[in-house]
């Protein structure tokens, strides 16, 4: 686990600048959690121009949510949090107020991932 769900409107992102977002969010997360590489799995979205909105405004929203195994102390979580934050507003250019990044934790024993059982955190 983790679980990145990455939403921009359509073309504001390369292919080679979603790689390189990816890659750069896969290592904050590795290092962090202290975990491979290879558990970070990210998705991105792609929205019409059109379809965007921001106080009800169409805007260029940038939103990101990232499911974890819950466990993890409060500062760890702003942390990893703030350096998503600066990593995807450096590649997207996206101002405060048209981003959103919301954590979601789930407990370990809901998902299995390399073939397994999550186990929780420090076990």
């Amino acid at each position: 686990m983790p679980l990145y769900r990455i939403t921009t409107r359509e073309g504001s992102l390369s292919s080679e600048a979603k790689a390189a977002l990816a890659a750069e969010i896969t290592q904050l997360h590795s290092e962090m959690a202290g975990v491979d590489k290879a558990y970070a799995k990210l998705v991105f979205d792609d929205f019409a121009a059109s379809d965007g909105f921001v106080g009800g405004e169409t805007a260029p929203a940038v939103l990101l949510t990232v499911m974890v195994r819950a466990g993890r102390p409060a500062d760890y979580k702003r942390r990893l949090l703030f350096g998503i934050k600066e990593i995807l507003q450096r590649a997207t250019g996206a101002e405060d107020k048209d981003m959103l990044i919301a954590l979601n934790e789930m407990p370990a024993g809901n998902a299995i991932e390399m073939g397994e059982l999550m186990p929780d955190i420090g076990a």
